[in-house]
């Protein structure tokens, strides 16, 4: 495996050790339980399935061919922590498809703040920092690391949308901030959202009244 290729790993794991400091309080790595670290653990693995089958819903929606989704695998020399692939799919739905991984991690986030807000679980906490997080990581390693990895949900965004490095990332880490801001802030009444096609991308908040 080369140099760059080794980087992904390394990012992912140097993430996951930061999202235990954060999502535990700053506890000094010593007061960690053996509970906390399966909590934490099995939000990432829930967070890792739903979005994987986000892009399965979306590919039976469309009517793609033969899709199906893989975890921890090595794949022309790259781990990949999950990936889902399909033969063929119309090509005007690419984007919802590559998205669609993302829209599931949406749905994910709100069902862990609300589970948060009823009783603070280290579970909901780890689920929340994934799912908030995961697709600003997501986006940078696409954008400056492996900008030309087909498989990747950022770069198919990127490349069949027409939108730039720097907006999506923009969109994407203003989402997560919106949504950690929501973390903090219990009596928000907003819920921020991302849409893009082929002509246009945008931020968008949803309020209830």
């Amino acid at each position: 495996m080369s140099t760059r290729n080794r980087i992904l790993p390394i990012v992912m794991a140097a993430g996951f050790f930061m999202g235990l400091f954060i999502v535990m309080g700053g506890k000094p790595s010593l007061a960690f339980e053996l509970r906390d670290m399966a909590a934490i653990g099995a939000a990432y693995t829930t967070h890792l399935f739903f979005h994987e089958v986000g892009h399965q819903v979306m590919a039976n929606e469309v009517g793609a061919d033969s899709s199906h989704m893989k975890f921890f695998t090595v794949k022309e020399g790259k781990f990949y922590p999950g990936v889902s692939t399909c033969k063929k799919i119309p090509e005007e739905s690419k984007v919802p498809y590559a998205f669609g991984g993302e829209r599931m991690a949406g749905y994910t986030f709100e069902y862990a703040l609300d589970s948060y807000k009823r009783k603070q679980t280290t579970f909901n906490k780890a689920l929340m920092f994934f799912t908030c997080t995961d697709f600003v990581i997501y986006t940078f390693m696409g954008n400056y690391i492996s900008p030309n990895d087909e498989t990747y949900d950022p770069n198919i965004i990127r490349e069949e949308s027409g939108c730039s490095k720097e907006l999506l990332l923009s969109l994407v880490m203003a989402r997560s901030l919106s949504n950690a801001y929501r973390i903090y802030k219990e009596d928000t009444n907003f819920i921020p959202m991302i849409m893009l096609d082929k002509t246009s991308a945008s931020l968008v908040f949803r309020f209830d009244f």
